[in-house]
């Protein structure tokens, strides 16, 4: 009866979860009620993550890792939990407990007591619902996958995990399987199977790349410092420049913004509103500052006229703002009028665009003020604007790469979309890319 029922959760533990892809704000779906143990493909660790898919031989299969793996790997002729070395390993027993939760996704109620309290067949860090947790970090994230640490305890390091370089789906990070930073640039394999390795490949001959400048391959440790260095030193160092004949300069060079190393290029403010636009500072170091900084010239800012600076009061800013965003003109060219532009619309100091929730007072009032559907901070008006405060939210590259569920939404690090969209790599955090 004993090995019946280990081998019913044994075969429960192929059950997998899909990685919830992108999208925008009015149709995200079931990102907001977190994970449940059914659909999709467990890329985040646990389970069957069996690395190269190899069989590992051991005196003992007694671990989390070969007790998951699908092999008999002591050659008793038991296989993972029906192996009796395996019992009391996490997946192969889980404990009857007095606590009943409805969900298993908090520390103290259920992700380290050895317990099933939801009866769902998963315990502790086999429970989705405790991913992300202090209990049950995940090693999804370029930062995760580089760090020479087996962070979900599964047993696989870096790209060994699936979680990084992911498995037979296809959808690594960048640090697993793109030829695009210091650690694929250097590693002597041709990680983007182009026939180029390393410093050949032209994704290695970019901004931040500083193993790629002859002579030998500084140490590691040194890395960190050498591309902040390079990323903020005020020169074009790979020459790249827009149509315009503009330089692309530190952080204002994608090979800056986007790079999961570049970390002074970081969850920088946007410069593209009217605080912004005319405090003095190079708020997204690109170089350029307020009014000289194209953003600057968006639908709705009024404190630049072309690039001399006005002085205005915030009264006069809100007056001048209304007047500009209920014209029934694109201003800027970008195919969006007056409250449609984003210019306009996520701007504080209007009041033209109806009820909108883009501010710290209707972003914590528990209304729908815009009547979109989403609340406070579920709205991306409020999650995704760079002037609100009161949201704690998934969106910086640390907490896209700290191991937990910063927001609470059942999605940890690049297993949220606020993080990584699927669709297209390139428009996630420099964490998820």
């Amino acid at each position: 009866m004993k090995r019946a029922t280990l081998l019913m959760l044994a075969g429960a533990l192929s059950l997998s979860l899909g990685v919830i892809g992108c999208g925008d704000d009015d149709t995200r779906g079931e990102d907001t009620g977190g994970g449940t143990d059914t659909g999709g493909t467990d890329t985040g660790g646990g389970g069957e993550d069996t690395g190269t898919g190899e069989c590992v031989s051991a005196a003992n299969e007694d671990t989390r890792a070969l007790c998951t793996d699908g092999c008999d790997n002591d050659m008793d002729g038991l296989t993972d939990c029906e192996d009796f070395g395996c019992e009391g390993v996490p997946g192969c027993d889980v404990a009857v407990c007095d606590t009943v939760t409805e969900r298993e996704n908090t520390d103290a109620a259920g992700c380290s007591d050895g317990c099933d309290n939801d009866g769902n067949g998963f315990a502790d860090c086999d429970d989705f619902a405790c991913r992300g947790t202090t209990s049950c970090p995940v090693e999804f994230s370029n930062k995760a996958c580089s760090d020479g640490l087996d962070n979900d305890g599964n047993g696989f390091i870096d790209c060994e995990d699936f979680g990084c370089s992911g498995g037979d789906e296809g959808f690594g990070l960048a640090v697993c399987v793109r030829e695009s930073n210091n650690f694929t640039c250097s590693d002597g394999l041709d990680n983007d199977g182009d026939g180029d390795v390393d410093c050949d490949d032209d994704g290695c001959q970019r901004e931040h790349i500083v193993v790629c400048d002859g002579g030998a391959v500084p140490p590691q440790a040194m890395w960190p410092t050498l591309v902040n260095t390079r990323c903020s030193d005020g020169e074009n160092n790979d020459g790249d420049m827009a149509d315009d004949g503009r330089p692309f300069t530190d952080c204002g060079d994608f090979d800056c913004l986007n790079s999961f190393e570049a970390t002074t290029c970081h969850d920088l403010m946007a410069e593209n509103n009217n605080i912004a636009c005319k405090d003095g500072v190079d708020n997204d170091k690109d170089g350029v500052v307020d009014c000289a900084e194209p953003s600057c010239q968006r639908e709705g800012i009024v404190v630049c006229d072309g690039e001399t600076a006005v002085t205005l009061t915030d009264a006069e800013i809100g007056s001048m703002m209304n007047a500009i965003c209920e014209d029934g003109m694109d201003n800027d060219d970008n195919g969006f009028t007056d409250c449609m532009d984003f210019g306009c619309s996520q701007d504080a100091f209007q009041t033209v665009c109806g009820a909108t929730e883009n501010n710290d007072v209707t972003c914590a009032d528990g209304m729908d003020n815009d009547g979109n559907g989403f609340i406070d901070c579920m709205d991306f008006g409020c999650s995704r604007n760079p002037m609100i405060t009161v949201c704690e939210t998934e969106v910086t590259v640390a907490d896209c790469s700290d191991g937990f569920d910063n927001d609470g939404n059942g999605f940890p690090d690049c297993f949220d979309r606020n993080c990584r969209n699927e669709d297209e790599p390139s428009r996630s955090t420099p964490a998820c890319q």
